[in-house]
């Protein structure tokens, strides 16, 4: 008996004599920058499941110690480990033997020796896009180790393809969005302001309500999965303080206090499968603010309509894919004076990661209008499967020489899919399917219309 007492009282030492470092920057002005997501139509966030689960691909929980590592654990180690687990199918046992190490990136980003200083969430994750990762087995947790040339060479084949925010400190309500990422097998990255409950949460973090307050600490965690009935809605997630804290290093945060202490939370996104069949498919919808479509003749991938438009006609344009792709948009009329329609912001992301993603232009609840330029107005819709220089294309649109066709051809011809090797469909005219080359990678879709 007395052993048994003495066995529980050395545990609860060690327990309680644990220390769980944090070290994440929470200055707005290192995110300013930051990559951000499209809102996708209000449907497209209807219908998720109640309850959805990245667990089984998530490694042991490891341990940061007191170092300010956070940033790293929670990105490289929980987030892109959980990438290559669901691209692999790995058990747990074949996870923990590929986890990706956080000192790896860790130690590249920092601004000077020791691992006790904090590092921003954006230097991690543009890290893992430009450089990639090594696995833990490579490269341990260790603050002092200096990284080769050839370790540098070999994180290159685990690069992410692309991270983008999907909800910050600004959004009210951030649970319909990161449920979005997760069930489409997305992990969610989250910078929080982190009180001090939080190093006592067991199975459920439960913060007091006077705690509903700056706290100043920033600390990163791996959102795993939810469940809209525990609680009355809750986030899973993983943390970097071991397995002896929480539930086996786990905790389940509500929606309502995750959306108090959420300052940014990030999607992360890895390549498509090298094995994968190259399709491009998607979507686009024209209508008048009557509710009818606009009528159109197709000629190749160019789509004219039937009838003329009066100036200030009012309708809706809507830009679906069905297959994950960076989307590029303009418009243009007999001026030749480009608009980019999509992304129009330069920090909003072309990368349309899910298997379906809707996009109302300029918003679900606004109209697209014709100007003033009566002629013919173009929108011109490009599908990649690769990024392109859409600034610098849009720009060569518009100092290349001759109308409207000998630019297009000019500047996107080379790349572009022929229409032959396009697929449209015959019902709904602007919906398309097509296979890419690395030569051919874009599917081009112009809609003239015709503006008296």
């Amino acid at each position: 008996m007395n052993r048994v007492i003495l066995f529980f009282l050395l545990l609860s030492v060690h327990l309680f004599s644990q220390e769980f470092g944090m070290g994440l920057l929470l200055d707005d002005t290192l995110y300013a920058s930051r990559p951000l997501s499209v809102k996708l139509m209000r449907g497209d966030y209807a219908n998720l499941p109640a309850s959805f689960s990245l667990k089984e691909y998530a490694p042991t929980p490891g341990y940061q110690g007191a170092s300010g590592t956070c940033a790293a654990w929670s990105a490289v180690y929980g987030g892109k480990t959980i990438l290559e687990a669901i691209k692999n199918r790995w058990t747990s046992k074949e996870i923990n033997d590929n986890c990706f190490s956080p000192s790896f990136v860790y130690n590249q980003v920092r601004k000077s020796d020791g691992c006790s200083q904090g590092v921003s969430l954006i230097s991690v994750l543009d890290f893992l896009k430009e450089n990639g990762v090594v696995k833990y087995s490579d490269f341990g947790f260790e603050c002092e180790r200096e990284v080769k040339p050839t370790e540098k060479d070999a994180a290159k084949s685990f690069k992410i393809l692309e991270y983008r925010t999907i909800a910050d400190y600004k959004l009210e309500h951030k649970s319909s969005f990161i449920k979005k990422s997760l069930s489409e097998n997305k992990p969610i990255i989250a910078a929080i302001d982190c009180p001090n409950s939080f190093r006592s949460a067991k199975d459920l973090w439960q913060p007091d309500s006077s705690e509903y307050k700056n706290w100043f600490q920033g600390h990163g965690i791996t959102i795993v999965g939810y469940d809209d009935k525990k609680l009355g809605g809750a986030f899973e997630v993983l943390n970097s303080w071991g397995t002896a804290w929480g539930k086996e290093g786990f905790t389940w945060i509500r929606y309502s206090d995750f959306d108090f202490f959420c300052r940014y939370a990030f999607e992360l996104i890895d390549p498509e499968p090298e094995n994968r069949q190259p399709i491009l498919s998607g979507s686009l919808l024209f209508r008048e603010d009557n509710g009818d479509e606009m009528k159109l003749i197709q000629s190749g991938g160019v789509f004219e309509t039937v009838k003329n438009y009066p100036t200030g006609t009012l309708f809706e344009l809507r830009i679906s894919n069905d297959e994950p792709a960076y989307v590029y948009a303009f418009a243009t009329d007999i001026t030749l004076t480009v608009t980019k329609i999509f992304p129009s912001e330069a920090n909003v992301s072309a990368y349309l990661p899910y298997k379906k993603n809707n996009i109302a232009i300029p918003d679900e609840d606004s109209y697209a209008m014709l100007d003033d330029t009566k002629g013919v107005t173009y929108y011109v819709f490009l599908y990649s499967k690769e990024k392109l220089e859409f600034d610098k294309l849009v720009k060569d649109f518009e100092l290349s020489s001759g109308g409207f066709s000998k630019r297009f051809e000019s500047v996107f011809g080379k790349m572009s899919i022929e229409p032959k090797n396009i697929s449209f469909d015959k019902l709904e005219k602007l919906k398309f399917r097509s296979l890419y080359t690395s030569e051919k990678k874009v599917v081009p879709v112009i809609v003239k219309i015709n503006h008296k």
